[in-house]
């Protein structure tokens, strides 16, 4: 008899290629093409093919490996989650990359069970800085690293 020894890589497999499948639905009215010449469907059903392979490999492995059970539901981490989404949203434009990003770190590191404050604020600037020396100094995106425009 075949036993689901990992939860959470079986249930997450699932969702991966259940994901994948509604992506591939959705683009199959969009004309494929080919590698040379790729049509507006080419992008979208290739993530959504590698997205189901993901999730069945994933699925498979949850039958070898052994795991913990799935977690309860909390509500804290995902709410940070998305108000870190939220809240790059709203000061991106009005503070610039550096406060921004750092703000973000702050908000996500907390909704770890494992919070400190101090390693959150070493990843907030060690982040903040690799995002400036990345976008604005090597990628050349037009974004301000630093303001006050409220």
């Amino acid at each position: 008899m075949i036993r689901i020894t990992h939860p959470q890589d079986f249930w997450s497999g699932l969702l991966f290629v259940a994901f994948g499948a509604f992506g591939a639905y959705l683009s199959r009215e969009f004309t494929f093409g080919a590698l040379t010449k790729m049509g507006p469907g080419f992008l979208p059903t290739v993530l959504s093919y590698s997205l189901m392979a993901v999730g069945a490999i994933v699925t498979a492995r949850s039958f070898a490996l052994r795991g913990g059970e799935i977690q309860p539901f909390s509500l804290k981490p995902q709410a940070l989650i998305i108000g870190a989404i939220i809240l790059f949203a709203m000061l991106i434009e009005r503070v610039g990359l550096i406060p921004t990003v750092f703000a973000v770190i702050l908000m996500t590191s907390y909704a770890s069970s494992e919070f400190k404050l101090r390693d959150a604020i070493l990843l907030g600037v060690g982040t903040s800085l690799i995002c400036y020396v990345l976008f604005i100094y090597l990628l050349s995106v037009p974004m301000q690293p630093l303001m006050w425009n409220f």
